[in-house]
């Protein structure tokens, strides 16, 4: 993995590599009571910590990302076994696997919905994919689906209710949205007993008559305290949401609070004025890491401040996995995305700081001959050893190449300038 450190607020401090720490089990329920939000670390129960030169003990927790899980259909279509008449999507994603287990918790924007065969499997743009897309995502090391987004009523109200299950039925975490409002929609996770909570913000749109809307499709009444979405026309409206889920998450007792959002522009390289807008007012509610999705391209990240609170945001980390390319979209950069990651250092006084940022280029490869293939390319590990991927070319590494130039250079941007420093 690329390891890119950078002292936020003038002091750099390396990261603590943790080891023999088994990752925390899933929360089990879902009601709005402590016992089912709150779970000990699954290793032992116990807290982990460290003393640092003056004697104050802290723990350091790594939060991992990948952007949006974009099934089109050429995608659900080479996972497809004929013998078995099964899909297996597992192969997609083995080369970044070791990559994503490395953190304490990792998470997914899931940009599908799991409505079920007897409703068709489905792309663009009305998305439908097998149940197993969820079993590939946790092998890999996902533990929590981010799950507001505009394409969450795709399937209507059944598909929204059966994501859900399917989701939690097969041992991961889903945020953002909820099948009763006697449910919550964050998690809490328990990690080296530090209690930290994740929450996720999609986007609505309101039509002129006030219809609140996902991508032009109507949210039935019964479904609208469900879902954690912001008017970005209304922001006044989508902080005062933020303040009460954040309010409701610390009450249940999160001490660190990471944020994903589904925001912005699609296909546009840098956050728009609501991005922005949005990720100060989380930080000002005492968010400490954001990760964006929705515009299918990278974004640069950056570290905002508000008084004395500092919150880093990854704007948008482009596509995890999708058919959107150079050759079916015409932009290169749909098929760039990233694996980023940030180090909290929690200190048992309550006191907390990023210590560490991270981010590994990742390109899907494509190939249609002799048989249908999409996989996720660490693009570091690929330049450096071709041999070791059975399915690129030389043309590949080219564009391979491209990619991590493109992403190395995204980083260095003026905005994320705050965040990296290369290793020299």
């Amino acid at each position: 993995m690329r390891r890119n450190s950078k002292l936020i607020s003038g002091l750099l401090i390396l990261l603590v590599i943790l080891s023999g720490c088994s990752r925390p089990a899933r929360v089990e329920g879902y009601k709005l009571n402590e016992s089912s939000v709150i779970l000990k670390d699954s290793i032992s129960g116990k807290d982990i910590e460290t003393l640092d030169d003056n004697g104050k003990s802290y723990v350091d927790i790594t939060i991992s990302s990948v952007g949006d899980v974009l099934i089109h259909s050429g995608i659900y279509k080479s996972a497809y076994d004929e013998k078995s008449k099964t899909y297996d999507f597992k192969e997609q994603f083995k080369y970044v696997k070791p990559l994503l287990e490395k953190a304490d918790i990792t998470a997914a924007n899931l940009e599908t919905t799991l409505s079920g065969a007897e409703a068709g499997y489905s792309g663009y743009p009305t998305f439908n994919s097998p149940d197993s897309i969820v079993d590939a995502l946790k092998d890999c090391g996902i533990d929590i689906l981010a799950a507001s987004n505009n394409h969450r009523l795709d399937k209507g109200e059944k598909g929204f209710k059966r994501t859900i299950d399917t989701v939690r039925n097969k041992g991961l975490d889903i945020i953002g949205i909820r099948k009763s409002e006697d449910e919550i929609s964050y998690v809490i996770r328990e990690v080296k007993g530090v209690k930290v909570g994740f929450i996720n913000f999609g986007y609505e749109s309101k039509l002129k008559d006030g219809t609140r809307t996902l991508n032009g499709i109507p949210i039935p009444l019964k479904l609208q305290k469900l879902m954690d979405t912001i008017d970005y026309g209304n922001l006044q409206e989508g902080y005062k949401k933020a303040e009460n889920i954040i309010k409701e998450v610390k009450e249940h007792g999160a001490e660190i609070l990471i944020a994903f959002t589904h925001w912005g522009q699609e296909y546009q390289g840098k956050p728009d004025t609501a991005q922005k807008n949005m990720a100060l007012k989380l930080c000002e509610l005492d968010v400490d890491l954001i990760f964006g999705a929705h515009p299918h391209v990278l974004q640069p990240a950056e570290v905002i401040t508000s008084k004395d609170k500092e919150t880093l945001v990854f704007y948008s980390q482009g596509n995890f996995i999708s058919s959107q390319r150079l050759e079916t979209i015409k932009n290169i950069y749909s098929e760039q995305g990233m694996i980023a990651s940030a180090s909290i250092r929690y200190f048992k006084d309550g006191k907390k700081e990023i210590i560490d940022a991270d981010y590994v280029p990742t390109w899907v490869n494509y190939k249609n001959s002799p048989k249908l293939i999409y996989e996720v390319i660490p693009a570091e590990e690929a330049i450096k050893n071709k041999a070791a991927f059975k399915n690129l070319t030389t043309k590949d590494i080219e564009r391979i190449n491209y990619c991590k130039e493109t992403v190395d250079k995204l980083m260095d941007s003026m905005e994320t300038k705050t965040v990296f420093k290369k290793q020299q």
